[in-house]
């Protein structure tokens, strides 16, 4: 045998014995001896390898050195790590586009805050803003899509909520056009400019989501205001242009996204209003059916998703808060952003396709105008769109149950002619309904019976539901001057830029609840709530003889309202667009 070679020789055979398992070896009862002469037999060919192989040795203490460094590592990193009397749980509330990209964000940075639990949760902002003006407690950040939300938010009531938050992404607003009107205007060897699609002399069909509720459609309209800047008659081609696209204005769909990949454009349209990270995300997944970007040649504000802690995040809260933000301006958490299609905070962009259809240099992106300057161009909009936010306060007091020509009662001909009204509304306006009498819930006169939302299929559906259920409240009066202020009140709160806001009231007496505000208090408690930049009339509709036209009047003299009054409560239809059509006219065509 050669001498380098180590035979390995079998040990004998043993009888077959119970083993034990000690502090992790095994060992077999009896033969000891036996036990011992087979161990050194199998250890003699190991010890061998040993003198033989150095390296060996030298592979074995380092392993043996890393596992014990390893181990003290553990244990000093355990002895480091804080003890949380308290795990904090921050909760943020963010835009359906952007709320996958955050989630990942905060999954990854994991261990950055060990006492803290990030929860991020999708929220349309619309409905976030009607949270923070009720007071609820629904989150401690919020991410929208741009700070317009914030200011609604604000405008809404929610006064402690800040007026800007820190960009953490942006993405510009283009026109999203399909590939075959887009080679009809020249591209690819031309490139698409809004002049071409927005004026007066082109044949693109150009829908744009409802600037009411859609930061998108606000930055359209700052697009085309800027566009007729220098024309003679600037503000009768303002009103022009937006009547093109007042027919083809629509409710954002697809979680806040007008881009569904697979479907046509939203009104069948040719382009729409969108965002550029839209338009992006639709391209990935549209397959031959993809979308070219008009970039505007004017200034036009971006999406600028803002990051805002809330009032009510307090202490540890709000320090995680803070912290999560340093981690959201992370370069790695800017490269996760890029990646959902966002731009950063300056406007570099994400890895676009070098296909022509978006543009691939930075943007820096332009900030929203003033809010009054917003509010002014929503004004505008709601007259030329006709598109309305309606509170609606209907007279159940005990002489609405007096007979009508025809045989049905005062409140059946009036719940006849809301029905009707209803359906003179676009889907994109508002309506909620109130009901009152005299003490109708508790000392209240009134009582809401359908919030004022968006009268979409679900609303009109519901609006149904709840005329249904109205019923006359026997010997009820009419506690006409205190719900009238309080409706007053609530709408004042909920104002909403983009629509023509009105309190309607509809009823059939005059002021008959003695306990309540007297006359001249009610006057000027309207009074003190006049804002001339955000008109809210009240309109009166007064059924029967018992109106008192002058009680009326006095109020919408304050307001700027019109009462209207009819004995024929089929004729309210009529009275119902009449007052639609005189509150929504804007120069040059009329002139108050």
């Amino acid at each position: 045998m050669h001498r380098d070679r180590v035979r390995w020789r079998a040990p004998p055979a043993l009888p077959q014995r119970r083993a034990v398992v000690t502090c992790g070896r095994t060992r077999r009862r009896g033969h000891r001896g036996g036990d011992r002469a087979v161990l050194r037999d199998a250890s003699a060919p190991v010890r061998d390898l040993f003198r033989r192989s150095p390296v060996v040795l030298l592979s074995a203490a380092l392993a043996v050195l890393l596992l014990g460094w390893a181990a003290f590592a553990y244990v000093a990193s355990e002895r480091r790590a804080p003890a949380c009397v308290d795990q904090v749980k921050l909760r943020l509330a963010a835009a359906p586009v952007v709320a996958p990209a955050l989630d990942r964000i905060a999954r990854a940075s994991v261990g950055s805050q060990p006492c803290v639990s990030v929860v991020v949760e999708a929220r349309q902002s619309a409905a976030m803003v009607r949270d923070l003006a009720d007071g609820a407690d629904v989150a401690d950040a919020w991410l929208p899509e741009s700070t317009f939300w914030l200011r609604r938010a604000r405008a809404a009531g929610a006064f402690e909520v800040p007026a800007q938050g820190t960009s953490v992404a942006s993405t510009p607003v283009v026109l999203a056009v399909t590939e075959p009107s887009a080679r009809r205007l020249g591209w690819p060897g031309r490139a698409l400019t809004w002049r071409a699609l927005l004026g007066p002399a082109t044949k693109v069909t150009v829908g744009m989501p409802d600037p009411a509720a859609d930061p998108a459609g606000v930055a359209a309209l700052v697009g085309v205001r800027a566009l007729v800047a220098g024309e003679r008659e600037p503000d009768g081609a303002v009103t022009a242009a937006l009547r093109r696209l007042a027919g083809r204005t629509f409710a954002p769909v697809n979680e806040g996204s007008a881009l569904v990949p697979g479907q046509e454009l939203p009104g069948r349209a040719d382009a729409v209003a969108t965002t550029e990270q839209a338009v992006l995300e639709h391209n990935a997944l549209a397959g031959p059916a993809k979308l070219v970007g008009a970039y505007p040649e004017v200034a036009v504000p971006a999406l600028d998703l803002p990051y805002a802690v809330l009032p009510n995040a307090r202490d540890a809260v709000r320090d995680a808060a803070s912290r999560l933000l340093a981690e959201l301006l992370t370069t790695r958490a800017r490269d996760t952003l890029a990646g959902f299609g966002f731009r950063t905070p300056a406007g570099f962009p994400p890895a676009i396709p070098r296909d022509g259809r978006l543009r691939t240099e930075e943007l820096r992106p332009t900030p929203l105008p003033a809010e009054e300057a917003v509010t002014e161009l929503l004004t505008g909009w709601s007259g030329v769109q006709r598109s309305a936010r309606i509170l609606t306060v209907l007279d159940i007091s005990g002489s609405m149950a007096a007979r009508v020509p025809g045989g049905d009662t005062r409140l059946d001909a009036t719940l006849e002619a809301a029905r009707e009204g209803s359906g003179l509304l676009l889907d994109n306006s508002e309506l909620g309904v109130w009901v009152f009498s005299t003490r109708v819930t508790g000392d209240r006169d009134h009582r809401e019976i359908l919030p004022v939302g968006p009268l979409n299929t679900a609303q009109r559906q519901r609006l149904a539901e709840r005329l249904a259920e109205v019923r006359v409240k026997p010997g009820g009066g009419t506690g006409l001057y205190d719900t009238t202020l309080a409706a007053y009140r609530d709408a004042r709160r909920n104002w909403t830029p983009g629509r023509i806001n009105l309190v309607l009231v509809m009823t059939d007496g005059r002021n008959e609840d003695e306990d309540g505000i007297g006359r001249t208090k009610f006057l000027a408690e309207l009074t003190k709530l006049q804002d001339p930049r955000r008109p809210l009339p009240v309109v009166f509709i007064g059924l029967g003889p018992d109106v008192d036209p002058d009680e009326l009047s006095a109020v919408t003299k304050v307001t700027g309202g019109q009462v209207f009054r009819t004995d024929q409560p089929s004729g309210i239809r009529r009275i119902f667009f009449a007052a639609l059509a005189d509150l929504s006219c804007l120069p040059p065509e009329c002139r108050r």
